[in-house]
């Protein structure tokens, strides 16, 4: 079948539902036929035979009105069926409703009639219609997607054309192929769904009628619904994902005292690779050996916040902690730019209180002490940065910055006043930390 866009252009072809071999007005009594004749095709000019008789039974089909050699099934590949089951295979309409899907390697597009087929499904707002060989369109009336179980993977199928007019399912071929990764094998008396890549068999399914059905290979022995689900055991390594990644002993416990199916296909020595990458960790941080043996040597500083408005109006506060001493210098400020003039106001505070010059600061490389590493590089100072997301090399600060805050936390809260002191609170901690003995 053809998918026809209004005004002429022709977007997509699917195969006709009565199209070829199978569908439900040919006639399986006509003796002047061949294999692939169609319904109302004539394959002989001569003049009707002469009428039979109708108590004649079959011993091929046993139906009466025509004898076995004009039977149909004569030519069936499939002799060990019984004239039933060819006859679901074949999914005639005047014999049941059909439900299967058949792979149809003339579709462009998946085609079904059964809304419920569909898992995902939209309303489908376009205007073009599947249109069958003979030239008639059907109206499209949802679009959507499924999934067809198979016992090693499940196979996609999206973009399915919901036309309710459609008397077959069909599965486009070449869209089956290239949603799954994987290419089909047709052979006279079955057909083949194997795995690009690993060449691995996802799916047999037996010929039906000249038809090439996508049901589970246990209904052509006549297996009900309820035992081809149960012939589907899931494997070692499929439980282990559905238990949320437990040792091998533990599902092997759990499937034995369940009496749960399963397929054992892992090796006791072999490593969850999801399970590793969950359970990874950041490996620790080599402790420092540097010393330093006089104060300014190195100056520790980072920035803290952003945090509620204060009752003074700020944010941030700035630390400068010497590494020699330990001793800590916090200044509160309103926006983080006000870094650059406060580093100045210290600098001049501690090399007039020491007599000594700042050798080294580290910091993190924040946007604030961009602006300050021309000003270091002009004055001599030795600026060390840590690298990004690496909070931890600047550790001396990180630590500093929580001592302060859990000090000053437990100040507001004994004095039970509000949040908004904060600032108060975090130079009266520092103030406190500064004094007391390490």
């Amino acid at each position: 079948m053809e998918m026809y866009q209004d005004g002429g252009q022709y977007q997509s072809s699917a195969n006709a539902a009565a199209r070829g071999r199978g569908s439900g007005n040919r006639s399986r009594g006509n003796r002047y036929r061949g294999r692939g004749g169609r319904a109302g095709q004539s394959t002989s000019n001569s003049t009707a035979p002469p009428k039979k008789n109708t108590k004649i039974k079959c011993q091929i089909c046993k139906k009466v009105g025509h004898e076995a050699p004009s039977c149909w099934y004569r030519y069936d590949d499939d002799e060990d069926d019984q004239p039933n089951n060819r006859i679901t295979g074949a999914a005639t309409a005047g014999h049941g409703y059909d439900t299967n899907w058949y792979a149809d390697s003339g579709a462009s597009d998946h085609v079904t009639s059964e809304l419920e087929k569909l898992s995902v499904r939209d309303k489908y707002t376009g205007r073009d219609q599947v249109h069958t060989a003979s030239g008639a369109g059907m109206k499209i009336s949802n679009i959507g997607h499924t999934t067809l179980h198979t016992p090693l993977k499940d196979l996609h199928l999206k973009n399915i054309l919901h036309v309710p007019s459609a008397s077959k399912n069909l599965v486009s071929v070449h869209k089956l192929a290239r949603d799954n990764d994987a290419f089909l094998e047709f052979h006279p008396n079955f057909f083949l769904i194997k795995d690009q890549e690993t060449k691995k068999t996802l799916h047999r399914g037996r010929c039906k009628g000249g038809l090439y059905p996508l049901v589970p290979s246990s209904s052509d022995e006549g297996a009900t619904g309820k035992q081809v689900y149960g012939v589907h055991k899931p494997s070692t390594s499929r439980w282990h994902s559905r238990l949320g990644h437990p040792a091998i002993p533990i599902i092997e416990r759990v499937l034995s005292k369940n009496n749960l199916p399963c397929v054992s296909d892992s090796n006791p020595e072999s490593v969850c690779d999801s399970y590793q990458l969950a359970k990874i960790h950041q490996l620790p941080y080599a402790k420092s050996n540097s010393i330093s043996n006089s104060p300014l040597e190195l100056i520790f500083s980072d920035v803290w916040g952003p945090a509620p408005l204060s009752i003074g109006r700020h944010t941030y506060y700035v630390s400068f902690i010497d590494d020699y001493s330990k001793y800590t210098w916090i200044y509160l400020l309103r926006k983080k730019s006000d870094v650059f003039q406060v580093f100045q106001d210290f600098q001049n505070l501690v090399e007039r209180k020491f007599n000594k010059k700042i050798v080294a600061i580290q910091s993190d490389w924040g946007g604030e002490y961009e602006k300050l590493n021309s000003f270091f590089q002009r004055i001599g100072i030795a600026h060390r940065v840590s690298c990004p997301h690496a909070h931890q090399q600047n550790g001396a600060a990180e630590r500093k910055h929580r001592h302060i805050f859990e000090v000053g936390l437990a100040l507001l809260t004994n004095a039970s006043m509000p949040l908004k002191y904060w600032d108060q609170a975090f130079l009266t901690a520092t103030y406190l930390i500064n004094i007391l003995p390490s």
